[in-house]
């Protein structure tokens, strides 16, 4: 890994700085440290991760630790395969929406005689 392009960079903040620095320590991976242009509070860290494992570890401290991680490229996802199957589509049919006459049509409505009675002089009173 000799460009810079090849070297993994974590964007931080002041206060996740020394998080970064003691996984650095403990794993004895060179780092470098330099201020970003953009703003005073973010700082630019770029490793020298020499094997796989070192880089496995790294990413899964970088997610543990919600940290942005810039450099080596954009990955993209990979195309689904097909398998020489063809995928049919479901064609899609919207109904229209029923009028408003049409709904109220549907209701039922309570004859008079059907209802509910309620005597409030149940006692006679």
């Amino acid at each position: 890994m000799s460009k810079t392009d090849d070297k993994p960079v974590i964007i931080a903040k002041r206060k996740n700085i020394q998080i970064i620095f003691d996984y650095c320590l403990d794993q004895k991976i060179e780092f470098k440290v330099s201020p970003r242009t953009i703003s005073n509070d973010e700082w630019e860290l770029e490793l020298s991760i020499d094997s796989i494992k070192m880089a496995i570890a790294l990413g899964m401290f970088v997610r543990e630790n919600k940290l942005d991680m810039h450099g080596m490229g954009e990955f993209s996802k990979p195309k689904p395969v097909n398998n020489g199957k063809k995928i049919e589509e479901k064609e899609k049919t919207i109904a229209p929406a029923p009028s408003l006459t049409d709904l109220m049509s549907g209701l039922v409505t309570e004859e008079p005689a059907n209802a509910l009675n309620l005597d409030l002089n149940a006692n006679n009173n």
